[in-house]
């Protein structure tokens, strides 16, 4: 009875022994490549429990989910033999098991060394057919998209690797050129400012010009118009002043001379023949005429100031009239002299 209790006992563990060492779970992240004796048998992807032959075939489990490749910034030469540093990385996952398992022995590093490798071969490719200007600024896009599609194909040929992008973090100049290309920019800079000033100060200098040009034309304009309105009033002011002195010219010549009397008698001091025509209105009446300078009695001269001796006045002088101030500036010019 207990032999046949521990016979089944044995059995129950070996068959559990068995089960444990036959079952496997593959789960969603993961591919399970089955060998047997160091060789490969099946591939499996698919998630839950999988059985294989006990302790004959062996179960190696990889990741499936996309992998992400960092490396050291690298230095890519342009057409310009000019060097540029190059940050990147590489985002790639196993697409064919069998290709992987055989070429790399399923060596994740192994991979990534090798896939290295041909993304620096690729990429100084593509730089070396480009000018600085190109890889930095225009063609960026097109280098990564076309070094993305080559080395996917070529890693898919010989590693079962599916490369999902080559992307860049950085395209930087090297030490040697940083100074001469910013240098460059510099000058660029500043030729476009210089220009950009250049063509502000012409169209300034234009827009002065022309405002100055039209300000003379205004201006010009206004002195013509005011001379021909001051003409039109001084025209208008000589027919006035001719109507009214015209109406009575004996008047006015006793209006002048008073008005000279009172401009040159006034705290002056004079050595004149006192029966000139000059003070014809202050000797005689109205019905006596002017005497001469030849028929009037001969006065005595009298010492003039700081003991100078004046010459002796004119025969007959003739007194010129004063025109008022208020009639001054519009007075006609020919005007008959006094008698």
């Amino acid at each position: 009875m207990n032999h046949k209790l521990n016979t089944l006992i044995a059995a129950i563990a070996v068959a559990l022994v068995l089960l444990v060492s036959s079952a496997y779970i593959i789960n969603e992240r993961q591919i399970a490549v089955v060998t047997q004796f160091s060789r490969l048998i099946s591939t499996d992807d698919e998630a839950g429990l999988k059985f294989k032959v006990p302790f004959v075939q062996n179960v190696e489990f990889f990741d499936a989910r996309i992998q992400r490749l960092d490396v050291e910034p690298e230095r890519f030469m342009t057409n310009e033999k000019k060097w540029l540093i190059v940050d990147y990385f590489v985002e790639w996952r196993i697409k064919d098991i069998r290709t992987f398992y055989t070429s790399v022995q399923g060596n994740f590093d192994q991979a990534s060394r090798l896939l290295d490798n041909m993304v620096k071969e690729t990429l100084r490719g593509e730089f070396v057919q480009r000018s600085v200007k190109e890889a930095i600024s225009q063609d960026r896009g097109t280098i990564m998209g076309a070094a993305s599609e080559r080395i996917s194909r070529q890693a898919e040929a010989r590693y079962g690797i599916e490369v999902l992008g080559v992307r860049l973090k950085r395209v930087d100049f090297s030490d040697e050129i940083r100074d001469r290309v910013f240098d460059r920019m510099r000058a660029e800079r500043e030729r476009v400012s210089k220009d950009f000033r250049a063509r502000g100060q012409e169209k300034s200098s234009v827009i002065r010009a022309t405002a100055e040009r039209e300000a003379a034309e205004l201006l010009a304009h206004a002195r013509e118009e005011a001379d021909i309105m001051r003409g039109e009033a001084d025209a208008t002011a000589a027919k006035q002043y001719a109507a009214a002195y015209g109406a009575d010219l004996d008047f006015y010549r006793y209006w002048r001379s008073l008005s000279a009397y009172r401009d040159s008698l006034g705290g002056s001091t004079l050595i004149v023949n006192p029966h000139s025509r000059y003070f014809h209105y202050l000797n005689n009446n109205d019905s006596t005429p002017p005497l001469d300078a030849e028929n009037a009695p001969a006065a005595p001269l009298e010492q003039a100031p700081l003991q100078e001796q004046l010459p002796p006045p004119p025969l007959n002088p003739v007194a010129e009239p004063v025109i008022p101030p208020e009639a001054a500036a519009t007075a006609p010019k020919n005007e008959p002299a006094l008698p």
